[in-house]
Parts: C-alpha cells; structure tokens; sequence
C-alpha cells in the first residue's frame, strides 16, 4: 500500500458520492441473446500512475464520523478498501497535484458507448481538510465528468476530471478506449482521482467487481487480483 491508513483517512472519508450503493447481480448479461454480455475495461490509460483503490461498500448500515471508516467491499475487506455508502470504485492519482499539474492521466471509455451528459469547467483543485470535508477555495463544488450509456441501458459514470480536459459531447458514439477527459479533483473531493461508477437500467449503482459480498460475474474484462488493478483490452 502506498500510502499510510492515516494519510488516507480524510481522502476516504471526504471522497462521498451522492447516491448510495444498491448493488445488482443482473448488468452483466443484459446483452441480447447470443451476444457476449457486457464487459468493462480499465478506464485509465496509465495504470501505473495509480496507488490506491478504494471501493464499493456493502455493508448496508449507514454511520457517522468517524466510524464511518467502517464499511465491507466485494471480497470482506475494510478500510482502507472502502468506506461508510461509497457507490463507486476510486483510483488515486500517484502524486497527487504534482502529478495533475505536470499533465494528469488519461480516463477512458471503459465499453462502447454514446455520451449522454457532461460537465467541465469547474474548480479541480477542491482538496481535503483536516476535519476530513473538502474546500474548493471559494469556488462552487461542482465536479467535472463524463457518463457513457452502454449496450441494454447501462451508464458508466467518470467523475472528478481535470477542468478543460473533456474530449467529448453529448451524442458522440465513443469506442471502448477512446480518451475522455483526464483525471482532477473537481466536486466532492479531497485529491485528484477518477471515480468510475456503474449503474444499471433502472438507476441502481452496482460494482462491477465480483466476490463473496458483491454478484458471482465480474463486469470487469479482466478482474486481475485483489492487490492489483483490473484489466483487459477492448475487443478488436
């Protein structure tokens, strides 16, 4: 682990997503039949730029201060592996600033998709306080982002990105890998990192990892091993 359980702590607590976590068994074979079911690549170009993962709570009790650390992600792990209502899988920058104003990294379409909303031009320097919240110096705590809809319904969500960074508009088909924006820390957050987000047709947040506490199909092209990162390259 990169980084020391006390560095993270204000960064996992700070990094809350707005929707609560339900996660679904069912997204991943929503294709129609006869297709392969729907997959997901890495969504950063640069994985090894990345030094911490912090993911989806399935722990359904909801807590306050500072037990809020306590949470379950998919294969029975705690903090620093996920936190109290995360919904969505967080990839910290390696570097943190240092890293984002000498160019950032690039997020990417994780499946073919059509874009079907975006936002840029916000503040995407907001950073963490000792209180464990997030201060944007004054600006509005609007974040940066890009959502994908897939194949049956899905969305893929990629939050947080680096202000004038977005590649793309709304009713652009995008390819699996094809550049979206690059990683800040604009909105809710306490350091620069992508927050990516499934959520099937009906709007319910799902984690794309499978385990004993999350579904027993991997939305991930590759899972790859706990300790590391997914992965998997787009189909041609």
């Amino acid at each position: 682990m990169a980084s020391s359980i006390r560095s993270l702590l204000p960064a996992a607590v700070s990094l809350v997503s707005a929707v609560a976590c339900t996660p679904t068994p069912t997204v991943g074979d929503s294709a129609p039949e006869g297709a392969a079911p729907l997959r997901f690549v890495f969504p950063v170009d640069s994985p090894d730029l990345i030094n911490q993962t912090i993911g989806v709570d399935h722990d359904p009790a909801v807590y306050d201060g500072v037990e809020e650390l306590i949470c379950t992600n998919y294969d029975g792990r705690g903090f620093p592996w996920c936190y109290d209502e995360h919904d969505g899988s967080d990839y910290l920058l390696d570097g943190g600033f240092d890293t984002m104003d000498a160019g950032s990294v690039g997020v990417i379409a994780a499946a073919d998709g059509v874009v079907v909303e975006i936002s840029d031009g916000n503040y995407d320097r907001c950073h963490g306080v000792s209180s464990g919240g997030v201060d944007c110096d004054g600006y509005e705590m609007i974040a940066n982002y890009v959502v994908l809809e897939h194949e049956g319904g899905v969305l893929s969500r990629y939050w947080h990105l680096k202000s004038g960074s977005v590649l793309v508009s709304v009713g652009q088909a995008v390819s699996c890998g094809e550049p979206l924006g690059r990683i800040g820390s604009s909105g809710y957050s306490s350091t620069p990192h992508l927050h990516f987000e499934l959520h099937d047709p009906d709007g319910s947040s799902i984690d794309p990892y499978a385990g004993e506490h999350s579904q027993e199909e991997s939305f991930w092209a590759e899972q790859g091993d706990p300790e590391g990162l997914p992965g998997g390259a787009c189909a041609g």
